[in-house]
C-alpha cells in the first residue's frame, strides 16, 4: 500500500495525528503517552512507543520522520494526557484541525486555568506574558466564530477556588459582552476584557487566609485588607505596566454596585464601567452559586436575585447574562 492510499481521516475517531509541532510540546526523552504508527505492510496502525519508557536518538528521529510524513498518532483515549502536553503551546489548537470541539474546550480550560494559577501564585511579568499569549488564543479563537463561546460555557469548572472562579467569570463576561456588542464587537477590547476578568480577583489572593477564613469580627486592619482588595490587584497589574483602562476596571469595579453601596470607592450607576458592571455580576454569580465551605446556592436562584436586585447590579447585564447561562442551569 502506497502513500498516496492512505487516508489519515479515516482514524480521526480513534486517533490524533501528531504534527512535528505536536511533538515538540512533549518531553524530549519520556514521553507520558503511547505512539503508534501507520504500517504500510498491514495497513493499519502498530505499537512504535510505550508511554514512559527512554527515547535513544534513533527512535528520536524515525518519531520525527513518522510525524513529517503523517503517520504518527496517540489514541484518542490519551486525550487528557495530550491535552496538558499541547496546552503548553495552545495556538496549536488554531492549527490542528483533527480536535474534536469538546477536547478544544477541555484543553482551553486546563491552559487557561494553569495559566490563572501561575499568575495568581507568582504574579510577575513572565507569568502574566504566559497568560496573555494564552488569552489572545482564545480571543482569537472566538472572534473567528462568536458561536463557540457556548462550548466554552458548556465546561465551566464546578468547585470554588478563586481561580476556578476567575476562569469562569471570564468565560461568562466573554459571553455576555459578545451578546451585548454582537456584530460591533472590537478584537482589542476583547482582548483586554478577557485579560480583565481572568485576573480580576488578583488582589483577594494577596488578602492573608486566616482574615478570609476568620469567623469571628475583623479588626480595622483586617477589614481594610479585605475592602480594599480591588485596589491592591490594580496595583498589582498596574507595576506590571498593565494600563489599560478596561482591564484596570474589571479589577477595580468588581465589587461597585450601583446604588453606591458597593466597595472599595463607592461609586454608583455610570460612573461604573460597562465592564466593571460586567465583572460585577459575573463575579457575584459564581461568588453565591460555586460558594465555599458548601454554602453554594443554586445556580437559577442566583440569577433570579441578580435580576431583581435592580439597584445593585445592571438589568441590562444581569438579563444578558440569565440567557447566555440558561443551559448552565438546568445541568
Amino acid at each position: 500500500m502506497n502513500n498516496n492510499s492512505f487516508d489519515p481521516d479515516s482514524l480521526n475517531e480513534e486517533y490524533y495525528q501528531v504534527s512535528p509541532e505536536i511533538l515538540d510540546c512533549f518531553p524530549k526523552f519520556r514521553l507520558p503517552l503511547n505512539l503508534y504508527q501507520y504500517s504500510e505492510k498491514i495497513a493499519q496502525l502498530a505499537p512504535f512507543y510505550t508511554a514512559e519508557t527512554r527515547l535513544h536518538q534513533e527512535q528520536q528521529r524515525e518519531m520525527l520522520q513518522l510525524s513529517r510524513a503523517g503517520h504518527l498518532f496517540v489514541s484518542r483515549a490519551d486525550h487528557k494526557i495530550y491535552a496538558r502536553h499541547i496546552s503548553r503551546q495552545l495556538d496549536m489548537i488554531l492549527m490542528d484541525n483533527k480536535l474534536t470541539a469538546e477536547e478544544i474546550v477541555y484543553i482551553f480550560r486546563y491552559a487557561l486555568t494553569d495559566k490563572i494559577n501561575g499568575f495568581y501564585d507568582q504574579p510577575v511579568k513572565p507569568a502574566l506574558d504566559k497568560l496573555k499569549s494564552d488569552v489572545l488564543v482564545l480571543t482569537q479563537y472566538l472572534t473567528e466564530d462568536l458561536s463557540r463561546i457556548n462550548g466554552l460555557l458548556g465546561y465551566l469548572h464546578n468547585e470554588y477556588s478563586h481561580v476556578n472562579l476567575a476562569y469562569n467569570a471570564g468565560i461568562t463576561g466573554l459571553a455576555v459582552y459578545i451578546d451585548i456588542q454582537g456584530k460591533d464587537l472590537k478584537r482589542k477590547t476583547v482582548d483586554q476584557l478577557a485579560l480583565g476578568l481572568f485576573t480580576h480577583v488578583l488582589g483577594l489572593t494577596r488578602v492573608p487566609a486566616f482574615i478570609l477564613e476568620k469567623k469571628t469580627n475583623l479588626s480595622r486592619e483586617e477589614k481594610a485588607k479585605l475592602v480594599n482588595y480591588p485596589m491592591t490587584g490594580a496595583g498589582v497589574m498596574r507595576k506590571l505596566d498593565v494600563l489599560e483602562d478596561v482591564v484596570l476596571n474589571c479589577h477595580l469595579e468588581h465589587k461597585e454596585l450601583m446604588d453606591g453601596t458597593g466597595l472599595p470607592r463607592g461609586i454608583k450607576g455610570n460612573e461604573t464601567s460597562l465592564y466593571g458592571k460586567i465583572a460585577a455580576a459575573v463575579h457575584a454569580f459564581f461568588e453565591l452559586s460555586m460558594g465555599r465551605n458548601d454554602k453554594a446556592v443554586p445556580a437559577d436562584n442566583v440569577l433570579e436575585y441578580l435580576i431583581k436586585a435592580e439597584s445593585k447590579y445592571d438589568t441590562r447585564i444581569t438579563k444578558r447574562m440569565n440567557r447566555v447561562l440558561l443551559d448552565l442551569t438546568v445541568r
